[in-house]
């Protein structure tokens, strides 16, 4: 007898995994891969193949990495990466501008141009 769900519904050695557990381990090694290339080599590519073959469904861009993703999910990962980088980029821009603010109320402070009670 088993505790705690030990080796009850599991898997065994020899069986296939279920097919979304396939799935999920295919899009990470694409994310992978994707990533390896990085962003502006994929954009590129992408750009690229769209041009040359608009009706393709597989990306070619990675095939030396032996992955073949699908356009779809090279452009939601596109899609996501961008806003990946626009959410840096925001916070950089924030925190640039608050620092901005911060010495411009010092030196007026400190210049006394700004009367503080």
């Amino acid at each position: 007898m088993s505790t705690a769900g030990h080796g009850y519904g599991g898997l065994e050695a020899d069986e296939p995994l279920p097919a979304i557990l396939e799935r999920a381990q295919q899009d990470r090694l694409w994310q992978l891969a994707l990533g390896q290339l990085g962003y502006r080599q994929v954009r590129a590519a992408f750009a690229q193949q769209l041009r040359d073959q608009p009706r393709a469904e597989v990306f070619l861009g990675v095939k030396h990495l032996n992955h073949y993703p699908t356009m779809d999910f090279v452009r939601a990962w596109m899609k996501t990466q961008r806003m990946r980088a626009l959410k840096r980029l925001r916070w950089t821009f924030l925190g640039a501008m608050l620092a901005t603010i911060v010495a411009v109320v010092t030196f007026a402070v400190s210049c006394q141009c700004i009367a503080v009670p």
